[in-house]
Order: C-alpha cells, then structure tokens, then sequence
C-alpha cells in the first residue's frame, strides 16, 4: 500500500473509472466534494473512515438525490481502495439510505407548448448573452422533439450532429453507453438554420449550442426555462414543476398516447422507446404508464374483445 493522500487517491479513481469508459463528470463532483470536507476534518487522511463520512452525510442529508449518488459514488471509491490495499476504506453499509422517489412529472398541454415556443422566438439579441437568442429555442426544441436529457442536449458537440442524414450520435450520457436517434426532416429544417445563423456567431465552434464559456450549464438551462415560462405565463405559480427536464417525461407521454390511439401495440413499441430515449431497460419506460391518463380509456376499449380469453375465478 502506497502513501497517497485521499486527494491523490480519488484521482486515481476517476481515471480508472473513465478508463473503462465512463465520463464520469457528475459522480468527479459528488467525490471531489467528498474530499474537500475530508481533507478539512481530518489532517492527512488517506482514505474513507467512518466518522468522517458520516459527518459528511449528515450534512448533505436534505439534499435526497446528492446524498443518495455521494453514497453510491463513496461505496465505489472504498471498493477502488480496498482492492488496491487499503484495507482500512470505509465501506458505507447497503441500504444506508433510500433512492430519492421522483416528484411527479410535468406533462405540457399543446397551449402551453405553442406558447412557451412563441415566447422563445421572441428573444432579443443581447451583448452579455451572446447567441442566446439563437440557442435557447433551438435547444428547448431539441428537447421537446427528440426527448433527450438535458444534459446530452447541452454538451451535443458539432461532429456528433448530421443533419443531412437526419441523426444526431448521443455519446457516453449515462454510464458509458452511446445510442443513435433519429429526427424529422422539420427538426433538421429547422436545426440547419439555426447552425447557418450560429456560425457567424461562434465560427468553428466545438458544441452544437455554444455559450461564451463553451457550453450552457445546467444552472443556465434551468435559469433561462424559468425566465421564458414565466413570460409566457406571468400567472403561473413555479414550485418545482415544470422543469426543462419535463420535455423527456412529455416526449414519453405523448409517444405511448399516440401509440395507443393509433392502435398499435405498445408493448412491442416500448423498446423503440427506450432504445431512443438511452433507458438501461424497459422498467425504467414502463414509468411512464402510472402518468397517462389518456391511455387508460384507450386501453380499455382496445382490451374489451379479450375479456373472454380470461376465466373467471371462483370465490
């Protein structure tokens, strides 16, 4: 066992993580927050102890989702640790805490859609926000049509979009898998003179939707979606929903509806779904059925005919 320190250690990790080709850009943050607090609390700490994790946890404990991935990320670390002879690696217990239970989802009606939209096209060019005007529809867009994370829509670099060939190549977002979707000849339309436009802007520029520090952070995404929606409906009370991550859930919502009442069968639709919206499987579409409401009456009428099929059970 060397004599690394835990800042020396944790850095190790994230290279081995990324070295089996995980991005891991989330979970450096999660860690490296870790260690900020560590190295604070206990001089020349090599690696996890008990006290100071959890010390550590007890301070992050409101914030459900950053506590549930420091804890997943700190189990991984110590498992790194162990196996490399530091024996001595905390290993936070199974179960420690609960996974987060998701608020539920914000499903847009078209008016709210057509409206949120007619907002954004109305944005003026501003000196401080170079290109927003240009970027935030387009993106916003993006999302809306083709359901992608946030964040695959914030770090979408230039060479992984083919507009010509109606594909945009979703790299490494979650864990180290990488998917393929495919988009409408509208959306291409629409996508290829925005890029016309933004090159004049950030001419040979690395992200699809540039900002002067590279790319829009998460912050900013959520910043600039507050800030359209409330113009869009001054009235309309924010608490935590809607979200610009609501686009997902409605991309979701809105194919398993359609589905439904084109008649087709939405079980053998439901791994096109998730293929293109990058689930590790279907359970994690299948979410989406407790939030149609829609689907129901559909379901029930397309189910009737084979009501006979199933005996009755005697009492």
């Amino acid at each position: 066992m060397n004599s690394q320190s835990l800042r020396e250690n944790a850095a190790d990790f994230i290279v081995y993580k990324r070295s089996i080709g995980y991005v891991y850009d989330g979970s450096e943050k999660l860690l490296n927050r870790y260690v900020d607090y560590a190295e604070k609390a206990e001089a020349g700490i090599q690696y996890p102890i008990k006290a100071v994790t959890d010390n550590y946890l007890a301070k992050i404990s409101t914030a459900a989702g950053t506590l549930y991935g420091s804890v997943a990320v700190l189990r991984e670390f110590s498992r790194f640790l162990q196996a490399r002879g530091y024996r001595g690696a905390y290993m936070i217990p199974p179960k420690t805490v609960s996974q987060p239970v998701p608020e539920d989802p914000y499903f847009f009606t078209e008016e709210e859609i057509s409206a949120f939209f007619r907002e954004l096209d109305l944005i003026k060019p501003n000196k401080s926000f170079k290109g927003r005007e240009l970027v935030i529809p387009a993106l916003f867009r993006l999302l809306y049509c083709c359901g992608l994370r946030c964040k695959e829509a914030r770090m979408l670099e230039c060479r992984d979009v083919h507009l010509g060939e109606l594909y945009i190549d979703v790299m490494q977002s979650k864990g180290p898998k990488s998917r393929r979707i495919f988009i409408s000849q509208e959306l291409s339309d629409y996508l290829s003179g925005y890029e016309e436009n933004i090159n004049l802007l950030f001419p040979g520029r690395e992200y699809f939707f540039p900002s002067s520090a590279g790319f829009y952070s998460s912050t900013a995404v959520s910043a600039n979606f507050r800030r359209f929606w409330k113009k869009a409906f001054p009235d309309f009370v924010i608490t935590t929903r809607p979200r610009a991550y609501d686009f997902r859930h409605h991309f979701a919502w809105a194919n398993l509806n359609r589905w439904a009442a084109e008649g087709l069968d939405v079980n053998a639709m439901l791994p096109y779904l998730m293929r293109y919206m990058g689930h590790q499987s279907v359970s994690e579409t299948l979410y989406y059925f407790h939030f149609v409401p829609e689907f129901f009456p559909t379901y029930k009428s397309m189910s009737a005919p084979l009501e006979d099929l199933l005996p009755e059970v005697p009492e």
